[in-house]
């Protein structure tokens, strides 16, 4: 008989009260009006703060259906809301200004009331898309892999892939790995710590683990943001949080609000610092010890929030700013809408014109464009910086701005709404419980990328994730069918 590892159907506990979580939301975004009338920066009109209210309450939505009815289809919108949220409909409150290389982008009242207008209807246009998708019954037609893996397996070996990675990691920043840094991203790519992380994330999720199991998880955690202080890199800990968010979202459907205050909490605490820590080590990658990195780190911290001998602590409002402009993409989008078509013309889908080259291996096209053209494109001719400075500074073509430069405002709904359709093709695919613990852990891994990707161009992420999620899909069941099979027993024999 081969070994069960049935999925316990979605969590009682995840809709035990959907009753209180309604109306606890309707509350929540009452409360909210009243802060957004009065408390966004100058900068927006009051129409802008009422459009951003609105685009809260829509960005939040497909999550709260979610987790009040365990039933619904697993929905990969569900996460993007959440970027858009944060990104677009929390940024008024800290956006002032859109620092270009020549100085202040100079954006008008109109082009920021569009830009969010445009963020408002982003969520409702992809899970639109997303629904006449399933009307559609396009999982008929797709994949349904059911990629079983033991419990104990999977977890055991995404544990292992955690570790690797990281160490890998490590020792590439003490320089004792004489490979180049395009090497290191190459074995992340065959094992992402991320996948790794969802790896051991869901089976505990799902019940199957144990306190020691839970420490592991907490373990890993814990290592990643110890390597994020010696590399002055918050994404090595952040996207292991993002996964544990989503792991609770999707697989037990509950918002675990201590999640989301830790996570908001490092990017607060450690971004006021991170640029002055990469001036004083970046530049010195073989004179300081991983040691003395992470001292470092902690220092500057120490210093910066609770002052010194010779230094005050930091303006805590001017920390927040600072930590928040990561996450300010309201006047990006609407510097995009002031200057197109006026200054830059419609591109009719010319950014997309990487998915013509990207089933070609490059070994067989040296040639084809990057996946992240569309990126870098925009970056030198909306003037956030040089054509050579691109080489050094990524800056990101989020997936409505780029909707919007091809096609313009309506024409950026219906693009929209075709990656919807995407996202259900994918939580067709992967987004089930029968999918198995295998499948789920690679569809988590999924949702967090394409969550966080949403801000970079399309072809950024989806130039190479049907490759990827194959790949890592032939793994997982390669794993699986190797523990599946048993001896054959035979009579006994004198």
């Amino acid at each position: 008989m081969p070994v069960s590892t049935a999925i316990p159907s979605a969590s009682a506990d995840s809709a035990r009260y959907p009753a209180r979580i309604w109306v606890a939301f309707v509350l929540a975004m009452i409360v909210a009006l009243p802060i957004y009338v009065l408390f966004p920066t100058d900068r927006f009109s009051l129409l802008a703060r009422l459009i951003s209210w609105v685009g809260l309450c829509l960005s939040l939505l497909p999550a709260v259906v979610m987790v009040t009815r365990p039933g619904h289809r697993m929905n990969g919108v569900a996460a993007t809301g959440l970027v858009i949220a944060l990104f677009y409909h929390l940024a008024v409150f800290h956006e002032r200004n859109l620092k270009l290389r020549w100085g202040e982008a100079r954006i008008s009242d109109t082009s920021v009331e569009l830009g969010l207008l445009l963020a408002t209807l982003a969520t409702p246009a992809l899970w639109l898309g997303w629904y006449l998708a399933g009307v559609a019954r396009i999982g008929k037609v797709l994949p349904r892999p059911a990629l079983d893996v033991p419990p104990r397996l999977i977890f055991n070996v995404g544990t292992f892939i955690c570790l690797w990675s990281l160490l890998i990691n490590a020792l590439w920043l003490r320089g004792d790995l004489s490979i180049q840094q395009p090497v290191v991203s190459v074995i992340a790519v065959f094992s992402p710590t991320e996948l790794g992380f969802a790896m051991v994330l869901v089976p505990w999720l799902r019940g199957h683990g144990g306190p020691k199991d839970k420490l592991t998880v907490f373990g890993l955690l814990f290592l990643a943001g110890v390597l994020s202080l010696m590399s002055g890199m918050i994404l090595v800990v952040l996207r292991p949080l993002i996964v544990y968010l989503l792991g609770w979202l999707f697989i037990r459907r509950r918002a675990r609000l201590f999640s989301v205050v830790v996570l908001l909490g490092v990017v607060l605490v450690m971004q006021p610092v991170k640029a002055e820590f990469r001036a004083r080590v970046w530049d010195k990658a073989t004179e300081m010890g991983l040691t003395e990195r992470a001292t470092l780190y902690v220092e500057l911290l120490a210093r910066h929030w609770l002052g010194g001998d010779t230094t005050d602590s930091a303006d805590a409002t001017q920390s927040v700013e600072t930590a928040a402009a990561r996450t300010g993409a309201v006047l990006s989008l609407s510097h995009y809408i002031e200057l197109t078509p006026s200054t830059v013309p419609h591109q009719y889908g010319a950014t997309y014109r990487y998915f013509l080259y990207a089933p070609i291996p490059r070994v067989f096209d040296p040639q084809k464009p990057t996946a992240q053209f569309a990126d870098i494109w925009a970056a030198v001719m909306y003037g956030y910086t040089t054509e050579g400075g691109t080489a050094h500074v990524m800056v990101g073509l989020s997936q409505i701005a780029e909707s919007y430069i091809n096609f313009g405002f309506l024409g950026s709904l219906f693009m929209l709404m075709f990656i919807g359709v995407l996202y259900r093709g994918m939580d067709e695919v992967l987004g089930r419980e029968e999918a198995g613990l295998g499948g789920l852990a690679i569809y988590l891994y999924y949702v967090e990328s394409v969550m966080i990707g949403s801000e970079g161009s399309l072809a950024q992420f989806w130039g190479g994730a049907l490759q990827g999620l194959i790949f890592y899909g032939v793994c997982m069941a390669v794993l699986g069918s190797r523990m599946m099979r048993r001896p054959q027993v035979g009579p006994a024999t004198n």
